[in-house]
């Protein structure tokens, strides 16, 4: 039987910027599906995921993924990732700010 868990990354986080979620320890898990929200109007946010074997030098895995103007939530599938996680989202600044929710449900 599978372990099954969902952890926040960030609640309600107000970007006018750059954003990444701290490390996240999911060794554990053979795949995550993260979940970010938009709540109230944003701009187009770049998502992406970055992983590390250390929790503190990083790559980017996954990318380029859009959570348009118009749209509320977007996915991110990751598997075949080690043991550190952290989420970036791009695209908010100071004259287009965004407010995000970030989950993930990490299996394994």
């Amino acid at each position: 039987m599978q372990t099954i868990y969902t952890s926040v990354l960030a609640r309600r986080v107000h970007i006018n910027n750059s954003f990444r979620t701290l490390p996240y320890e999911a060794g554990w898990a053979s795949e995550a599906l993260v979940f970010v929200q938009a709540e109230g109007s944003h701009p187009d946010l770049t998502l992406g995921i970055d992983v590390s074997p250390d929790g503190i030098t990083w790559l980017p895995r996954v990318g380029n993924i859009t959570l348009s103007k118009g749209s509320t939530i977007a996915e991110i599938p990751i598997t075949h990732f080690g043991n550190w996680l952290r989420v970036s989202v791009d695209g908010a600044s100071d004259h287009d700010p965004a407010r995000v929710l970030i989950h993930a449900a990490l299996k394994g």
